[in-house]
C-alpha cells in the first residue's frame, strides 16, 4: 500500500487547481502592497537603514499574523465537517489509518495557505537589498514563520478532531492561538511583576509563537542583557506541533461515531440549561413570551448561554482593566490603553455578530428546516424580524456597555482630535453592526458554511472601506512625490471625516442591497438546493424532456 495515499492524492489534485497558484500570487501582491505603502512614507523612505528595518518588521509581523490566524481557520473545521456529514466513518471502512486521514486533510486544507506564506518571503527579502537587515535575521524570521504556521495548523486539526460543531472548533482554535501567542508572555510579565523578577520565566516564553517571533529580530537576539530563548522556543513549538498532530491522529478514530448520551453528559447539559434559563419554570415562561412575540424569535433564542458568553468576554476585559488599575494606577490611564481596549472590543463584537447572524439561516437551509419553516403561516418579514430581535437580545446589552466605556474614554481627554475620533468610532460601531446583521443573513442564506458567509460579510463591510481609504492616501502620497501636489498632506480631522464617509457609504450600499435581496428573494433561495459548478459555470438542475406528440396521419 502507498505510504500516506491521501496526502499524495491531495497534492496531485492541488497541483491542478488554479486556486493554488492564484492564492500564492494574491498573498505576494498583498505583501508587496504593504511594503510599497511603507516606502511611500516620507519620514521613512529618506533613511535607507530605517526603511529596511520598517519594511522587514512590518512584513514579518504580517507574515506571522497570517500564519497564526489562517492556519487555524483553514484546518479547524476539516474533520468536524466530515463528522457532521457522516462521511468520516466511510473512510475508516477502508485500510486508512488515523494518521492517513489527519495528514491528508491537513494537506488538503492548508496547501494554499502554505504556498501563500512562501509567496511572502521574496517580499521580505527586499529589505536585504534596502539595508538595515542582516542575513541571519532574515533566515531566523523565515524559520519562525514556517514553524508558527505548522503549529497553527496542528492546533486547528486538534480542535477539529475533538469537536463536531464548526463554531466551537473555530472558537477553541482561535482562543488557543491567542493564549499561546500572547497570553503566555502576558502571564509571564504579570508573574515577573509579582515576584519582582526582571526577566520572564522560560516556562512562559519558550512555548509562545509570539515570543519566538520577537526574539528573531536582531534587537532582542543580539542583546547581551537579554536571555535569548529563540532556538529553545522554536524547538518547543515544533514539539507541540507534533504533539497536537499525534493527539489528532489518536482521537479521530474514537470520535467519529454517534454515541448515546451518558448520565454524566445529561447532568452537564442540565447544568448548562440552568445557567442559561435558571429553572424549568423560567424556561417555559420565556418560551411562552417569545412565542407570543414571534415564533422565529423563540427558535433563535432558545440557547440562553449565547448571551452569557458575550457578557463573559466583557467580564474578562473588565477584570483585565481592574488588574491594571490596581497595580499600575498611574501608567494604565493613557490613550494607548483606551485605544486598544476600544479596538479589541469593537472588532470582537463585529466578528461575533457577523458569525451569529448567518449561522441560523445557513444551517437550516442545509438541513432543509428552512424550507419546512416556509410552509408555515410565517411570512418572510416575520422570519427576518425574529432573527434581528434575537441578535438584539444577545448583543444590545454588551454593545451598550462598550459604548458607555468609549464615552468614558472620550471624557478622559480634552483634545478635539480625540473627541472627533471617539465620536466617529462609536458611530461606525453602531453602523457596522447593523449592516453586518443584514449582509451576514443574506450571505448565510447563500453559503454552504458559516465560515464562508462570515468571512465574505467581514470583507465587504470592514475591509473594503479601509482599502478605499488606504488607496486614497496612497494616491495622495504618490502625487506629493512625483507631481509636487499638495494632496499628500491631510489634517487629522479631514482624515477622520474621509474615513467615516467611506464607511457610511459602504454600509448604505451593502445594507440596502442585502435588505432588498432578503425581502425579495428569500423564499426562492431558501427552497433551492445548492448548485454545482463545473469549470466555473453553474449547472442547472436536470429537467425531463417533454413528451413528443404522436404524428397524425392524413385521412
Amino acid at each position: 500500500m502507498t505510504f500516506l495515499p491521501v496526502v499524495e492524492r491531495e497534492l496531485r489534485v492541488g497541483a491542478r487547481l488554479s486556486s493554488t497558484h492564484w492564492g500564492r500570487l494574491a498573498a505576494a501582491l498583498a505583501a508587496l502592497a504593504i511594503g510599497g505603502w511603507i516606502m511611500l512614507i516620507p519620514a521613512i523612505r529618506n533613511t535607507p537603514g530605517l526603511l529596511g528595518a520598517w519594511l522587514f518588521g512590518t512584513t514579518a509581523v504580517v507574515a506571522n499574523l497570517y500564519g497564526l490566524l489562517m492556519g487555524v481557520l483553514r484546518t479547524a473545521d476539516c474533520l468536524s465537517e466530515e463528522k457532521r456529514e457522516g462521511t468520516l466513518g466511510l473512510l475508516f471502512l477502508t485500510d486508512l489509518k488515523g494518521y492517513d486521514i489527519v495528514l491528508g486533510k491537513l494537506v488538503a486544507t492548508s496547501l494554499n495557505t502554505f504556498y501563500g506564506m512562501l509567496g511572502i518571503f521574496p517580499i521580505l527579502a527586499i529589505s536585504l537589498l534596502v539595508g538595515g537587515v542582516t542575513g541571519g535575521e532574515f533566515w531566523r524570521m523565515v524559520l519562525v514563520s514556517i514553524n508558527n504556521l505548522l503549529f497553527s495548523m496542528a492546533v486547528g486539526m486538534f480542535c477539529s478532531a475533538i469537536s463536531r460543531d464548526e463554531r466551537k472548533a473555530i472558537t477553541l482554535g482561535v482562543l488557543l492561538m491567542i493564549f499561546f501567542a500572547g497570553g503566555l508572555p502576558l502571564l509571564g510579565a504579570f508573574y515577573g511583576a509579582w515576584t519582582d523578577s526582571k526577566t520572564i520565566s522560560p516556562i512562559f516564553a519558550i512555548f509562545s509563537p509570539g515570543w519566538a517571533t520577537a526574539n528573531a529580530f536582531d534587537g532582542l537576539f543580539s542583546d547581551p542583557t537579554h536571555i535569548n530563548y529563540f532556538y529553545a522556543s522554536v524547538c518547543a513549538i515544533h514539539l507541540l506541533t507534533w504533539l497536537f498532530l499525534f493527539l489528532s491522529c489518536t482521537i479521530v478514530p474514537r470520535t467519529w461515531q454517534d454515541k448515546p448520551n451518558s448520565a454524566a453528559s445529561l447532568r452537564r447539559g442540565s447544568i448548562w440549561e440552568r445557567l442559561g434559563f435558571v429553572s424549568r419554570a423560567s424556561r417555559e415562561a420565556l418560551r411562552d413570551r417569545l412565542l407570543e412575540v414571534n415564533p422565529f424569535y423563540w427558535l433563535t433564542s432558545r440557547e440562553g448561554t449565547k448571551s452569557l458568553f458575550v457578557w463573559a468576554f466583557l467580564a474578562v476585559i473588565g477584570l483585565f482593566w481592574a488588574f491594571g488599575l490596581a497595580y499600575y494606577p498611574t501608567d494604565w490611564k493613557n490613550t494607548t490603553a483606551y485605544f486598544w481596549t476600544a479596538v479589541i472590543t469593537a472588532v470582537v463584537l463585529k466578528f461575533w455578530v457577523a458569525g451569529e447572524a448567518c449561522r441560523r439561516f445557513c444551517l437550516d437551509r442545509q438541513s432543509g428546516a428552512l424550507e419546512l419553516l416556509l410552509s408555515t403561516p410565517l411570512s418572510v418579514r416575520e422570519i427576518l424580524q425574529g432573527q434581528l430581535m434575537s441578535l438584539r437580545r444577545q448583543f444590545a446589552g454588551p454593545v451598550a456597555v462598550v459604548i458607555f466605556a468609549d464615552l468614558v474614554f472620550l471624557m478622559s481627554e480634552n483634545e478635539s482630535d480625540w473627541t472627533l475620533t471617539c465620536v466617529a468610532w462609536i458611530s461606525m460601531l453602531v453602523a457596522d453592526l447593523i449592516t453586518l446583521s443584514w449582509v451576514s443573513m443574506w450571505l448565510g442564506l447563500n453559503s454552504r458554511s458559516t465560515t464562508r458567509a462570515t468571512t465574505a460579510s467581514i470583507i465587504r463591510i470592514l475591509f473594503l472601506p479601509w482599502l478605499a481609504f488606504m488607496a486614497l492616501l496612497t494616491l495622495a502620497a504618490i502625487s506629493s512625490i512625483f507631481a509636487q501636489a499638495n494632496l499628500g498632506r491631510f489634517e487629522p480631522k479631514l482624515m477622520i471625516c474621509l474615513w467615516i464617509l467611506f464607511g457610511f457609504v459602504n454600509n448604505v450600499i451593502f445594507g440596502l442591497w442585502a435588505a432588498g435581496k432578503l425581502h425579495s428573494e428569500f423564499r426562492l433561495v431558501a427552497t433551492q438546493r445548492f448548485e454545482k459548478r463545473t469549470l466555473g459555470k453553474r449547472v442547472a438542475p436536470a429537467t425531463l424532456p417533454s413528451p413528443a406528440l404522436p404524428a397524425t396521419q392524413p385521412l
